[in-house]
């Protein structure tokens, strides 16, 4: 007996309970075709995917623990995240715990019967990143509503910015209308503090730090962190700016920061980008978590040092070798590295060749999978609705009135809004479908990133790389299949897969069907010679 669990969600006040019901029903459908034994439905209303932070998401990841079900079914994979990192994260918590994902509607890394789907694999990964596309392409259709409020000075809503609150007032449903931004002069404080710190040479690390040690926090209740920092030191509303796509709204709302302190931090931090060298982060070391040593197959992590004439050095070591565990593994310059990582990824993997053969891929499994049937049954429904409201309105004209006909009015009325509801999330689903000019565009975004950018940097190694593991004569990419970034992959298992591949005369392993056992990644070889030749 297959033991499921059902996951349903919907996000904001305009959607209503009939796309929940929606989703159960095609869930149920789902579970019920496949043999499973719903034992349980999870549900959040008015929850965003953009984060995990769902009380009943959460309740199901927990239960999880339990191994109580086997299997989650969500009605597509933007009701169990929007973001790409929370659904690789929330996906590996439920892997470790024996529970499988499965999608309704979509074809994903894995079949109704627990077996790993070659074409689901490859579409998983562009479906998560197409839910959160599409998740920042509808706010800024959101935005064309927003001018009155721009207007009246209202705050539009998000997170409200620390060293702000915001009052406003009430009406009818108990929310707050024409909500603006006033200062929480406590926190206004801290935020002048932090500018005038910076502006004096104190870096964000070093800010972070004494304001973590006087047990003061952030917006969120948490420690302060340098990069959340920076983000903040940019934010134009602590001088009363708001920015609204091209438009920038000065005196906007009540000003926490003097412009010319804020001038003054701007161009301290621009100096940074220009000098990067000075201003290294310790967060900024992009491959840990990833990076292994070949030898004795500890993580690498990163370190900094300054040399006798006072320049700073970055760089990664062995854990093995710093604890002084035996491990003769060579420590390896921080930016050689990771340039050779970048590089290695944009030439081999997401080169023009590679994306033509991902694409024609996709493209088929996409068209395998897709169906369009209940769609038109639906619309088929409505149009005979309609038809059914149109020979009542006609029988109440030639005065046929009674109750049971203003009833029967009501209820088709009714009927009629439901299957609105429902035809547009069925067509929000059809919305998704990828089309070649989509997936390509996609993949070919990632050549026009700044790699100057550590942001940049960042976010390709966390989508693309799986696991780096470093020898002294060589270096092996192990780069993700699932775009999941599972770190689950043990090092012995991979030695074992590449076999003699480890001493072979390195070439891109495109055809080495070993990559392919390793939970479906795969991975490119280099010599010493060609690390060492390398140049960005």
């Amino acid at each position: 007996m297959k033991k499921a669990v059902i996951y349903a969600r919907f996000s904001s006040s305009n959607q209503t309970e009939q796309s929940i019901e929606g989703q159960l029903r095609v869930c149920n459908k789902y579970a019920r075709e496949n043999g499973f034994v719903v034992v349980k439905e999870y549900i959040d209303r008015k929850k965003t995917a953009q984060n995990d932070l769902r009380p009943n998401f959460q309740k199901m990841l927990a239960d999880s623990y339990n191994h109580t079900f086997d299997f989650v079914i969500v009605y597509a994979l933007d009701r169990f995240a929007r973001d790409d990192g929370d659904h690789g994260t929330d996906k590996r918590i439920l892997q470790r715990n024996g529970v499988l994902l499965l999608s309704a509607t979509q074809q994903i890394g894995v079949n109704a019967d627990g077996t790993e789907n070659l074409g689901g694999i490859l579409t998983e990964g562009i479906y998560v990143a197409l839910a959160k596309y599409y998740s920042r392409e509808l706010a800024q259709k959101v935005r064309r509503g927003q001018n009155e409020s721009i207007i009246k000075r209202n705050f539009l809503g998000g997170r409200v910015p620390y060293g702000y609150c915001t009052v406003g007032s009430p009406r009818g449903n108990g929310r707050a209308a024409n909500k603006k931004l006033c200062i929480n002069e406590a926190e206004a404080e801290i935020v002048r503090e932090i500018f005038e710190m910076y502006s004096k040479g104190k870096s964000a690390f070093e800010i972070a730090d004494i304001l973590n040690e006087r047990g003061l926090r952030n917006s969120r209740g948490e420690p302060f962190k340098a990069n959340g920092l920076m983000r903040m030191m940019k934010n134009k509303t602590y001088i009363g700016t708001f920015t609204f796509g091209d438009r920038m709204i000065e005196d906007y709302n009540p000003p926490i920061v003097d412009k010319k302190i804020f001038e003054i931090v701007q161009m301290r931090m621009e100096q940074n980008m220009r000098n990067p060298a000075k201003a290294k982060a310790r967060d900024n070391y992009i491959l840990t978590g990833k990076l292994y040593c070949g030898y004795c197959k500890k993580k690498m992590v990163g370190e900094s040092g300054t040399s006798r004439s006072g320049e700073m050095y970055y760089y990664y070591k062995c854990q093995g070798r710093k604890k002084r565990c035996g491990c003769t593994k060579e420590i390896i310059k921080k930016t050689y590295l990771e340039d050779l990582v970048i590089q290695s990824t944009l030439d081999h993997i997401l080169c023009t060749e590679n994306i033509e053969t991902i694409t024609e891929q996709l493209l088929k499994v996409q068209d395998e999978d897709r169906s369009t049937a209940e769609l038109e049954v639906l619309r088929q429904q409505r149009a005979e609705t309609e038809s059914a409201i149109k020979n009542m309105l006609t029988a109440i004209k030639r005065g046929i009135i009674t109750d049971s006909t203003q009833e029967e009015l009501q209820r088709l009325e009714e009927e009629k809004k439901d299957l609105e509801k429902r035809i547009t999330l069925e067509e929000y689903q059809e919305s998704l479908h990828l089309t070649r000019e989509r997936i390509q565009y996609w993949f070919e975004s990632f050549a026009e990133f700044d790699y100057s950018d550590v942001n940049a940097r960042e976010y390709l190694v966390t989508y693309f790389i799986n696991r780096i593991i470093l020898y002294n004569d060589k270096v092996i990419i192990i780069y993700n299949h699932e775009g999941d970034n599972r770190t689950e992959l043990g090092i012995d298992e991979i030695e074992a897969a590449l076999g003699s591949d480890l001493q072979a005369s390195p070439q891109p392993h495109w055809d080495n069907p070993n990559f392919f056992v390793i939970r479906k990644t795969f991975g490119l070889s280099f010599s010493m010679e060609e690390f060492k030749n390398f140049k960005m």
